[in-house]
């Protein structure tokens, strides 16, 4: 298996768009990272959130963002020339994710603004989840992207 080719910041493109894999959350993930990182009843008290608004545990959305991310690495980030991931901003949850649902989405290059003499881009990224009935994640993040290095091809 031959690796990807490195992607500098050069050769990133506003506007385009990845599409992202899926993955399904069990209702023992969902639990389960709700215990260790967010152990709010209507995440980890299946008796408890019967009685809540939506009927049943619904996932953290830090466990949403967290899947977000590996979908966006897996569909091709990886392969990008990162220094280090400097913002999240505008994170919106727009409904619950409930367990045993498949999560897919996608990531658009939305901005890249390269810093001359100091060998990076600074590359904004749109990004979103959906379920089977539409949205349920969107967030916009920044990270630092290295230029190609001088008398590379």
């Amino acid at each position: 298996m031959s690796e990807a080719p490195v992607r500098y910041a050069e050769d990133l493109v506003p506007g385009e768009t990845v599409r992202l894999g899926t993955y399904r959350i069990s209702r023992a993930e969902l639990i389960a990272f709700a215990r260790q990182w967010d152990p709010q009843s209507f995440h980890v008290d299946e008796a408890a959130a019967a009685g809540n608004r939506f009927g049943d545990v619904i996932a953290s959305g830090l466990h949403t963002l967290a899947i977000f991310q590996r979908l966006a690495v897996l569909a091709g980030e990886s392969d990008w020339a990162v220094i280090a991931g400097i913002r999240l901003s505008d994170v919106r949850f727009l409904r619950p994710v409930r367990p045993d649902t498949v999560l897919t989405g996608g990531v658009r290059v939305a901005r890249i603004e390269v810093e001359p003499g100091r060998g990076r881009a600074l590359v904004a990224r749109a990004g979103w989840l959906t379920d089977d009935r539409g949205r349920v994640l969107e967030v916009e993040s920044e990270a630092y992207v290295r230029c190609r290095p001088s008398g590379g091809a």
